[in-house]
């Protein structure tokens, strides 16, 4: 019972990331795309988007996530953080290509519009930063869930990036579900913050 009830976890995980595989491609022939390097840019981004999203959604319910799939789903966890990272990174170098200058990487600050219009610059920076974290959490200690909290960060400046300047999210369907993807998990994070103050509240009171 335990391997049948383990073997279907696991599909359950692979379902889900078929599902984002088939789901980034069909958003991405939504439109036209001029040279094979859009395409390319364009899933880097999408991937990468999703992958933040479950991996900084995943990392709320860890305690529940790992009791239903096991100690493996630490390990997914961080395959789809690291997997986020690359797709981005893919993403970013593409772009670098394009525009035929490193500059891609680097943030702007001429403007506050300009800031967020190309905020996924600074939000890359911010993911890799946290994937850092996992390395040296030893060291770092229990610091390391305040520097987990930028990722919060970085999808919130990769949304913004997104809706302003993204190829995909002209689409009226794809830019509402980017900000209920983004109203989902600042509520989850703040409501799994706040119901942990108010548990050690109880307990200091008793």
């Amino acid at each position: 019972m335990a391997k049948s009830r383990n073997a279907k976890n696991t599909w359950v995980l692979i379902l889900c990331g078929v599902v984002a595989l088939l789901l980034t491609v069909g958003i991405v022939t939504l439109d036209r795309l001029y040279t094979p390097l859009d395409g390319v840019i364009r899933v880097g981004a999408l991937l990468g988007y999703l992958g933040v999203f479950l991996a900084a959604l995943s990392s709320n319910y860890m305690r529940e996530l790992t009791r239903y799939f096991g100690r493996s789903f630490i390990t997914v966890h961080h395959i789809i953080s690291v997997t986020a990272l690359v797709a981005l990174a893919v993403h970013a170098v593409s772009v670098a290509w394009q525009m035929r200058s490193a500059a891609a990487f680097l943030p702007r600050f001429d403007t506050l519009q300009l800031f967020f219009a190309l905020g996924g610059r600074p939000a890359f920076w911010l993911l890799a930063l946290t994937s850092l974290t996992a390395l040296f959490r030893t060291a770092i200690g229990k610091h390391w869930k305040v520097i987990h909290w930028l990722n919060y960060v970085a999808f919130a400046l990769g949304t913004i990036h997104a809706q302003m300047i993204g190829s995909s999210f002209v689409h009226l369907s794809i830019r509402i579900v980017g900000w209920v993807m983004l109203a989902v998990l600042l509520g989850v994070f703040v409501w799994k913050r706040t119901r942990k103050q108010r548990a050690l509240a109880n307990r200091s009171k008793k």
